[in-house]
C-alpha cells in the first residue's frame, strides 16, 4: 500500500468518507502510472478496512503483503491467501498498465504521464444490509461507475462509452461485480472484522471544553478525542439552536484512535452555559451534550494551541 498519497487524493473522497455509523467497509485502491515516476510505484494496491489500511502490493515489491499486524495471522486459516493474492494482483497489474495506453489512446493524449486508478468495495451496515461499488477514473476524473442495485455500467466522459456499452451488452460482467460485493466482499470483510477484532472495535469518545478570550472576544472549542471510528458529528448549539456551520478537524492519533474539535464564539452579552457542545458517534448509546463548567481541565499554556492536557473528566 505505498501508493503515495497524491495519487490517493486524487480521488480521495471515495477514500475519507467512512461508512455510516455502526457500519463497516471494505475498499480497494488500485492505481496505474502510464511511466515511471521517482519516488512512486508505477502500480499499486491498498486495502483498507474501515480506514485502516490491511493489505498492499507495489510493481516495486511484486508481492501482496499485510499492512496491518493482525492481518497476518491469516494463513492460520488460509494458508495459501498471500500466494493465490499475489498472483491475481500480478495479473491485475498487467491489466491496468493495459488500461491506461487504452484510455490514453481513446483520450488522443499519446504523451506524457497519466493514470487509471479502479476502486471497489463494499459496506456491512449496522442493520444487516449491504452495500457496493466500483468506480474507473483517469487522471483524476470519473471515467466509468457501476450501479450494484441496476447492474449498470454508466460513463463519466465520451472516451468511456465503449466500455459502458460493451459491459452492458455483457449482462454477465454486471452479474458478476452485483454477486461479488453482495457476497466474496461482504465474507472477506467479516473475516477481516473478526481478525482485528482488537483494532478495529467500536471506542466512544471522551470530550471536554476549553475558554479562550482574545481581544475582549471569547471563544469556546469543544473537544472528542479516542474514538474509533472516524465517522463523527460535533456541533455547537446556542439556546437549543444550532450555530452555523463552521469547519471541523478531525486528526488521528497515535494509538489508531481520533480527535475532533470544534471552536465557537461567544456572543456578546451571553453566558457561556446557553452553549452546549453535543457529540454524536457510533460509540454512543445517545447523543452527549456538555456544557462549560460541567467538565474539569487544568492545562499549560494556551489550551486551544496544543497544550499539554494535566487533567481531564470524562462526561461520555
Amino acid at each position: 500500500m505505498t501508493c503515495c498519497a497524491p495519487l490517493l487524493l486524487l480521488l480521495g473522497g471515495l477514500l475519507l468518507q467512512p461508512a455510516r455509523a455502526g457500519s463497516h467497509s471494505l475498499r480497494y485502491f488500485h492505481s496505474s502510472l502510464s511511466g515511471p515516476l521517482p519516488g512512486v510505484p508505477q502500480f499499486s494496491i491498498a486495502g483498507y478496512v474501515d480506514d485502516v489500511p490491511i493489505v498492499g502490493y507495489t510493481s516495486e515489491s511484486r508481492r501482496y503483503q499485510p499492512r496491518a499486524p493482525w492481518m497476518e495471522r491469516i494463513t492460520a486459516e488460509d494458508p495459501r491467501y498471500w500466494e493465490v493474492e499475489t498472483e491475481i494482483s500480478r495479473g491485475n497489474e498487467q491489466v491496468s498498465k493495459a488500461n491506461v495506453r487504452t484510455v490514453m489512446d481513446r483520450v488522443n493524449q499519446t504523451q506524457g504521464l497519466h493514470m487509471v486508478q479502479w476502486m471497489f468495495g463494499c459496506e456491512l451496515r449496522d442493520d444487516g444490509s449491504v452495500g457496493g461499488f466500483r468506480q474507473d477514473a483517469f487522471d483524476g476524473h470519473d471515467f466509468l461507475s457501476f450501479d450494484k442495485d441496476r447492474q449498470t455500467y454508466t460513463a463519466a466522459m465520451d472516451a468511456a462509452r465503449i466500455t459502458q456499452d460493451r459491459w452492458n451488452s455483457e449482462r454477465s460482467i454486471a452479474q458478476y461485480y452485483k454477486d461479488f460485493l453482495e457476497g466474496r466482499c461482504i465474507e472477506y470483510l467479516k473475516k477481516y472484522l473478526k481478525l482485528g477484532a482488537e483494532r478495529l472495535q467500536t471506542v466512544a469518545p471522551q470530550t471536554m471544553i476549553t475558554r479562550r478570550k482574545n481581544g475582549g472576544r471569547t471563544f469556546l472549542t469543544g473537544y472528542a478525542y479516542g474514538f474509533y471510528p472516524r465517522d463523527i458529528e460535533v456541533k455547537w448549539v446556542r439556546n437549543g439552536v444550532e450555530m452555523p456551520w463552521e469547519s471541523m478537524d478531525i486528526l488521528p492519533n497515535p494509538d489508531g484512535t481520533y480527535q475532533a474539535q470544534k471552536t465557537v464564539e461567544v456572543q456578546e452579552g451571553d453566558d457561556e452555559k446557553m452553549y452546549n457542545y453535543e457529540v454524536d458517534h457510533s460509540g454512543l448509546p445517545d447523543t452527549v451534550s456538555v456544557m462549560y463548567g460541567e467538565c474539569t481541565l487544568v492545562c499549560r499554556g494556551d489550551c486551544d494551541s496544543g497544550a499539554h492536557i494535566d487533567f481531564i473528566r470524562s462526561l461520555a
